[in-house]
């Protein structure tokens, strides 16, 4: 049986073990039927094509692809890579990082935002490249040693890597004078996660905030889906959870609607910066987004009730 829980081992392995005959390979082409064929194709396609990489601000590096986003997070004494982005992008994200004079050698930690194939498909291959240690949230680790995606949208796999840490709610992340705090921000996945830090740049420090992910992806019942009993109160969850944050920065796992029109002026330094959050705004889009989810909620209910 597959279901949004916390982290109990023998559970963990019913959720892959439920899901290994199931779960549609990454290499088959084919989808859950959750994931649209337009969207499966955006993201194997033009998601996944090379972009130029920058630095964001202070320590923070985009070296990802088009629209589907891997972090480099530089310190003294090594580096932290945030999302691999999907498998076929290995050469996008090195080339990336190279590109802006550092070495994949320097890589010591590997993090990610979910596990989904679009952010944790190139995790093997990254590690294998790099010695890194790959550290996940709960469940999600389990998802990433599988291979497997378990999350409620059940899309395609990947190649499976070693989890070296597996994190629980409030963990932190530090290397070279940087630390990231792991928030369990479930429901787009068993483990997403939301990571919080701070830095340094031009004399301010920012709070920097890299979204996890909040509802399932549309599809999958949130009520009365027995593969997932718990997923819609875990959902609303999470929606309490990241009304404690106050982002000055968002770094999505998509962003090529955040960056658009902005990366020129990112490049050249501008200030403010311009991904500076507008005073209100997180909290708006909050309130939109459970009030959606609610109505999803409510309209899945309507579909599931006895007549």
């Amino acid at each position: 049986m597959r279901r949004l829980a916390s982290v109990v081992s023998v559970a963990a392995v019913a959720i892959v073990v439920g899901v290994s005959a199931q779960t549609p390979g990454y290499l088959g082409g084919e989808t859950s039927g959750f994931v649209g064929a337009e969207q499966d194709a955006a993201i194997k396609g033009p998601y996944s094509e090379p972009a130029e990489p920058f630095k964001i601000l202070g320590n923070i590096y985009y070296v990802g692809a088009q629209n589907i986003s891997s972090y480099l997070i530089t310190t003294p004494e090594g580096h932290i890579l945030f999302d691999t982005g999907m498998p076929q992008m290995h050469d996008v994200v090195r080339t990336n990082i190279e590109t802006l004079g550092f070495q994949l050698s320097d890589i010591e930690i590997i993090i990610s935002s979910h596990a989904h194939v679009d952010h944790v498909g190139g995790h093997a291959e990254m590690q294998r490249a790099t010695g890194a240690s790959i550290m996940a949230m709960g469940l999600d680790a389990q998802a990433i040693e599988s291979g497997m995606d378990i999350s409620p949208v059940q899309y395609h796999d990947w190649p499976a890597a070693p989890v070296a840490r597996v994190l629980e709610d409030g963990d932190t992340v530090s290397l070279g004078g940087t630390t990231l705090r792991a928030m369990l921000t479930a429901g787009h996945t068993p483990g997403a996660t939301t990571w919080v830090t701070n830095v340094e740049d031009g004399g301010r420090f920012y709070n920097v905030v890299f979204p996890g992910g909040r509802t399932p992806n549309g599809g999958p019942l949130v009520v009365g889906n027995p593969d997932f009993p718990d997923v819609a109160e875990i959902t609303l969850e999470t929606f309490s959870k990241l009304r404690l944050l106050n982002p000055d920065i968002l770094l999505p796992g998509h962003p090529q609607g955040a960056f658009e029109g902005k990366i020129d002026a990112m490049k050249a330094g501008v200030r403010p910066h311009p991904l500076l959050e507008t005073p209100g705004d997180w909290a708006r889009g909050l309130e939109a987004g459970e009030a959606n989810f609610r109505r999803r909620m409510e309209a899945d209910r309507a579909k599931t009730q006895t007549p």
